[in-house]
């Protein structure tokens, strides 16, 4: 079916009496209500689902409803201000290099509103103001120069109107369009004013609980902060204010996976897909526009909840659950398309959920997925490097870290990037990694801590991605080293600094209890061997030590 373009629903003259293939409203998307100055209820209904769709990230969707919106009012200027709102940028858009409006859409419908102004009240005349500093580049040519002007736009809005929710997270949104998910130092400061708009998303979640926006901006602020529990009240109300988009119900796992709620994690992103289907089915062949910076829909969100499952499974220590995980999204890629960003890392998690899980067989047995960019060799030769070292073939597994090595002084090794993590610095950690086991095997302990200790070093360096750009944390095997070596208090310190980010997985609690037995800590030892077995209750594979 032909989707329309933004030029026909702004000509009132092309708009068609009996809306065939437009936008539907859909039971369960959420109850979040903004009244804007309209006699027409069907217009405001539609406005105020593409509302909540924008809050959602399901940009499309909130398109479609804000098109049908027009069709039912073509002069009211709020409805173009939200086709501007949704067809322009957003953290994700920002963070993932997409450019800005690609086809100007968003500056054709704030401009709409902008000459429909005299139909709106104050604070939509001030709200399209605001937002159309966003699009300005006549009067600011520079974009970063134009970001900070709106920023300061938002900011004098949300100072005029304190307790509009909407308005605070429009605040938030332009400034997190900015941070691009870097809003937390590593030592957990802030950066910049993240505090402040931290604080201000609070308190307008203390007098607005169920706002979608308010809520799912705060989860994505936090959840790389050094105290995601804060979100964790955002994260179980987030899903019953939209519970038809699947984006909405997967985002709580953002930080269940980081306070390490990790069955709670597996089920919302199972949810995610049985409600993303369902919502393809009653929306049927309808268009989903794909006019604006970001094209995240129902229609290709289940790749991004597979992730978190396979992710999740993996700290339960679930290998059946994270292996089903890994072969489905694998399956989803097409070859022509395998080199593409993230797709290299989705391709690469069956040999990565094997190595977790000590799946040696599988791994000499099988061949990759695919092949041909340096991440792709690289992770591989890891893989199967320690299944040879598993094996007992030490020769092998050296020929493999050789490669990793090789492909290291590649000149182009992060042509094909995967996420914010340089493909170079990933492979650095699979290549330490490697050189640690491959020393630690050969019964050259010391030097193996030495390789394990950088690959940590340049781990905590790595960008912040949910899942992560390097999936299996290193302290499992540094501490696993250190136990070895008969550093039992070194080995405590280095899981209870991995527990600090990966709260509550079973497999640093193993280490720790292990640690803390081996220095006689005896009561200690024995709340933290019920944390671990409470951790565990869903695993399916049995731990000797941190890491297999």
């Amino acid at each position: 079916m032909t989707q329309p373009v933004l030029s026909q629903i702004l000509d009132a003259k092309s708009l068609n009496s009996d809306k065939d293939g437009q936008a539907i409203l859909i039971e369960g998307s959420g109850t979040y209500h903004r009244q804007i100055s309209t006699d027409q209820s069907v217009a405001q209904n539609f406005f105020d689902q593409g509302l909540r769709y924008a809050w959602g990230f399901y940009f499309p969707e909130s398109i479609a409803s804000y098109q049908r919106a027009a069709m039912s009012d073509p002069t009211h200027p709020m409805i173009y201000w939200g086709l501007a709102h949704a067809m322009g940028p957003n953290p994700n858009s920002r963070y993932s290099g997409m450019p800005d409006d690609p086809k100007s859409e968003g500056l054709r419908a704030i401009k709409k509103a902008l000459k429909l102004i005299q139909n709106a009240s104050v604070i939509e005349q001030d709200m399209i103001k605001a937002l159309f500093v966003l699009y300005d580049k006549d009067s600011i040519s520079d974009d970063h120069q134009r970001d900070l002007a709106y920023i300061q736009a938002a900011k004098q809005l949300q100072k005029k109107y304190p307790n509009d929710p909407d308005i605070a997270s429009l605040y938030a949104a332009s400034f997190m369009n900015v941070g691009r998910w870097n809003y937390w130092k590593h030592d957990g400061s802030p950066v910049g004013d993240t505090g402040k708009i931290a604080e201000m998303l609070e308190r307008t979640l203390a007098s607005h609980p169920d706002h979608p926006g308010a809520n799912h901006l705060y989860i994505h602020l936090m959840e790389a902060s050094r105290e995601p529990q804060r979100a964790l009240d955002s994260a179980n109300r987030l899903a019953a204010t939209m519970p038809m988009a699947g984006h909405m119900v997967h985002m709580p796992s953002h930080i269940y996976i980081r306070v390490g709620q990790f069955e709670k994690a597996v089920a919302s992103n199972v949810e995610s897909q049985k409600v993303d289907k369902e919502f393809l089915e009653i929306w049927g062949d309808r268009p989903l526009p794909n006019l604006g910076t970001y094209p995240l829909s129902a229609k290709i969100h289940a790749p991004h909840a597979i992730d978190f499952i396979k992710y999740a499974a993996s700290f339960q220590g679930n290998y059946e659950t994270a292996i089903d995980a890994a072969t489905k999204l694998a399956s989803k890629i097409r070859p022509e398309n395998a080199k593409y960003g993230r797709n290299q890392k989705r391709l690469s998690g069956v040999c990565l959920v094997n190595k977790m899980f000590g799946r040696w067989d599988k791994i000499i047995g099988s061949q990759p997925i695919a092949f041909g960019t340096p991440y792709l060799d690289g992770i591989w030769s890891y893989c199967i490097g320690s299944a040879y070292l598993a094996k007992g073939d030490v020769g092998s597994a050296r020929q493999e870290l050789g490669k990793i090595w090789k492909i290291i002084s590649l000149s182009n090794i992060d042509q094909y990037q995967v996420g914010p993590t340089p493909v170079s610095s990933i492979l650095r950690i699979a290549a330490l990694g490697l050189s640690g086991e491959i020393k630690q095997a050969s019964g050259d302990i010391n030097s193996a801590i030495l390789d394990y200790e950088a690959a940590v070093a340049i781990e905590d360096k790595n960008g912040y991605i949910e899942p992560p750009d390097w999936p299996q944390p290193m302290r499992h095997y540094l501490g696993a080293a250190l136990l070895d070596a008969g550093r039992a208090n070194e080995a405590e310190a280095t899981y209870r600094e991995d527990l600090d980010w990966h709260q509550n997985n079973g497999w640093a609690l193993f280490g720790l209890w292990q640690s803390l037995a081996a220095q006689g800590k005896a009561q200690e030892a024995k709340s933290v061997y019920e944390r671990y077995e409470h951790a565990w209750r869903n695993a399916d594979t049995k731990l000797a030590r941190s890491r297999l």
